[in-house]
């Protein structure tokens, strides 16, 4: 959290504070102001003071629940939701453009009024055309639920009720003969292109162990007896289309003809001390060694932020 605080810091000293107050002083620097303000000044104070707490609270967000910056070359890891963003899906650009008509009421300046405006304008621009294309493509339906439920700009009541995330249930299979595991290069999603054990999602009403010998029979043309279940997989991510528990097995029995099938990738019976060799996904590269080792069952978790870059696991 400590370095999200950091580059937080140095992006408030690099955008905010140039619409804030380098450009404002040189407008100033140009115009000067157009008198004292009188009771106007003591006015301004009231959005001067209130846009600054609102902008640290965004700020705040950031780091906290999504686990990253405001800055568009360092985002959250997660959809921030919580806090003022629950109101409104832009609260850090109102509370700039608040801070903004603080200052002209203070200085009595027409014209940082006006750069008021061009700044609200240029924020409305850069939400629309790049911030929410880019948020959806991050998010997905986790995003299109929030838009829904969340105006862009007049603060509304929070009534946001999270999708819920559909929790995908499914099998691996790792085949062992001869020091060698049976392994697939996917050409599809997910894990398109990186080694992976056979397996596929549970249909409707298939048990954990009726899933993976189907599953290795259509996918390879083996039929695997007495698979023993040595791990669950917990795959968590901001997105609700990716939220996967995994019932992983090792079969040492298997009859058969090997018959891969057409179309989803290749396959390879590999080494087992030359998997790590392979490109594979980071959570196969956490558990797979486990799961050589010993024979105990295990439970793993793996948390994802919203490109699918693995932040953290844990096992037990």
């Amino acid at each position: 959290m400590g370095g999200r605080f950091l580059r937080t810091l140095l992006f408030g000293g690099l955008v905010p504070a140039t619409f804030l107050v380098l450009i404002p002083a040189m407008i100033l620097s140009a115009t000067g102001t157009e008198g004292e303000g009188g009771a106007l000044r003591l006015v301004g104070l009231v959005p001067l003071v209130l846009g600054i707490a609102v902008l640290a609270w965004c700020f705040a967000g950031f780091i906290v629940e999504g686990e990253g910056t405001p800055a568009p070359y360092d985002p959250p890891h997660r959809l921030v939701t919580g806090r003022l963003y629950g109101w409104m899906r832009n609260p850090m650009y109102v509370a700039v453009t608040t801070i903004l008509v603080g200052e002209a009421m203070f200085y009595g300046s027409v014209a940082l009024l006006a750069w008021a405006a061009v700044a609200w304008i240029f924020f409305h621009v850069f939400v629309v055309l790049y911030e929410e294309p880019t948020l959806q493509r991050r998010f997905g339906p986790a995003y299109d639920a929030y838009t829904e439920h969340v105006p862009r700009w007049i603060p509304s009541r929070p009534r946001v009720s999270p999708p819920r995330p559909e929790l995908k249930l499914a099998t691996l299979v790792y085949a062992l003969r001869d020091e060698q595991v049976l392994l697939l290069r996917r050409t599809t999603e997910p894990n398109r292109g990186l080694w992976v054990a056979p397996g596929g999602k549970l249909d409707a009403g298939e048990s954990p162990v009726e899933c993976a010998v189907r599953e290795m029979r259509e996918e390879t043309g083996l039929v695997i007896e007495r698979p023993v279940l040595r791990a669950v997989m917990t795959e968590t991510s901001p997105r609700p289309d990716y939220q996967w528990l995994t019932f992983i097995f090792v079969a040492w029995d298997f009859a058969g003809t090997f018959a891969p099938a057409p179309g989803i990738g290749e396959f390879r019976w590999v080494p087992v001390d030359e998997v790590a060799e392979l490109p594979i996904p980071p959570a196969d590269a956490v558990f797979f060694p486990r799961l050589m080792q010993d024979g105990t069952t295990f439970s793993a978790k793996f948390e994802y932020d919203a490109d699918l870059n693995l932040l953290r696991s844990q096992e037990s």
